[in-house]
């Protein structure tokens, strides 16, 4: 890692543990690709937590990108490394999977920060209700993790333009900073490190972790330009983020 570190460390990281999810949503990059099902080597996870280990990084880490965690059943495992190796974990999850025997196995990790995405309801009493089974049934408010409920659905975002359900105001390319790429890095299955959480194709990738420690990639001269170009708001550099209305930065000149 560089002496003068331009930018602090990545406050989240994650990892996609597999390709796999069991929904198929509108809104979703994933619904419009026939992606391959291949999961990522045990070996090249552990890769990356003692990466993080070694540099006694404190912040969170989760196992997925465009995937369902809980399709996984190596996830556990996984929590457990992070457990002795000390490593904080942050988890979003669709829910589809949980059980009251689960969520008591997950309050024995490192889990800090547990985010579930509701996304099939019509209606807000629909949506209402959702919430309430989750946290009657399951109890989840009532661990010692952070809790929220993504309101997830068509109200997400245009998925920087992959998703065509949401009509875009805003005029392009797009001139903002981002408030995202500074403090999370982002994974895929097959081990490419993408610009962030919609580089689903990794078009503008910024290394691999195959060949490359993750933290001489956080620092890397590719990342280091794409954190000033956004700064400066020059999202016309980069073709995703030029269609993305994500995270976006009042620039002040």
């Amino acid at each position: 890692m560089k002496d003068n570190i331009p930018y602090p460390i990545f406050e989240k990281i994650s990892i996609e543990i597999n390709s796999y999810c069991n929904r198929s949503c509108s809104f979703c990059t994933r619904t419009l690709d026939n992606r391959e099902k291949v999961r990522m080597p045990e070996e090249l996870v552990h890769k990356v937590l003692y990466e993080l280990a070694a540099i006694k990084y404190n912040g969170r880490i989760a196992f997925h990108f465009f995937n369902e965690v809980f399709t996984d059943n190596r996830i556990f495992s996984f929590f457990e490394k992070c457990k002795e190796l000390g490593l904080n974990n942050y988890l979003v999850t669709n829910g589809d999977f949980l059980k009251k025997h689960i969520v008591e196995r997950l309050k024995t990790y490192n889990i800090k920060e547990f985010a579930l995405s509701i996304y099939d309801w019509k209606t807000e009493e629909e949506f209402q209700e959702k919430c309430n089974y989750f946290l009657e049934e399951l109890k989840l408010r009532d661990h010692n993790w952070e809790f929220y409920i993504i309101k997830g659905g068509d109200n997400f975002g245009n998925r920087a333009g992959y998703v065509s359900h949401k009509e875009e105001t805003l005029s392009l390319p797009l001139t903002a900073a981002c408030s995202k790429i500074e403090n999370k890095i982002d994974i895929r299955y097959d081990g490419s490190v993408v610009m962030c959480c919609l580089d689903y194709y990794a078009i503008h990738k910024i290394g691999d972790i195959n060949k490359d420690n993750i933290i001489d990639i956080w620092y890397g001269d590719i990342r280091q330009k794409q954190i000033s170009d956004l700064r400066k708001g020059l999202r016309k550099n980069y073709n995703l983020c030029s269609k993305c209305s994500d995270y976006i930065v009042e620039i002040n000149k």
